[in-house]
């Protein structure tokens, strides 16, 4: 997995589905996104905005997801994900 400098939207959505998210899509005033839940974990929704796969995550919405892969231990230490520093 890429460092998140680099990681793109397809290789998120790739991550999130391996880790058993299911995934969406949703339409809110006429922008389109992708939502991803675990069926197993209350309070895991995750929504991204509908992007290309080639373009790079922004921090923006990166930070958050990351945030809550810690929170429910889905995101191993040995990951390069996890070396992605909080906004501030």
């Amino acid at each position: 997995m890429p460092d998140h400098t680099s990681l793109t939207y397809r290789q998120l959505y790739k991550k999130l589905t391996d880790l058993g998210f299911e995934e969406y899509g949703v339409e809110l005033d006429g922008k389109r996104g992708r939502v991803f839940e675990h069926p197993a974990i209350a309070g895991s929704m995750i929504v991204l905005p509908e992007r290309t796969g080639n373009e790079p995550v922004e921090r923006f919405y990166l930070v958050p997801v990351l945030a809550m892969l810690r929170e429910h231990h889905l995101l191993p230490e040995s990951d390069p994900l996890s070396t992605c520093p909080p906004l501030r």
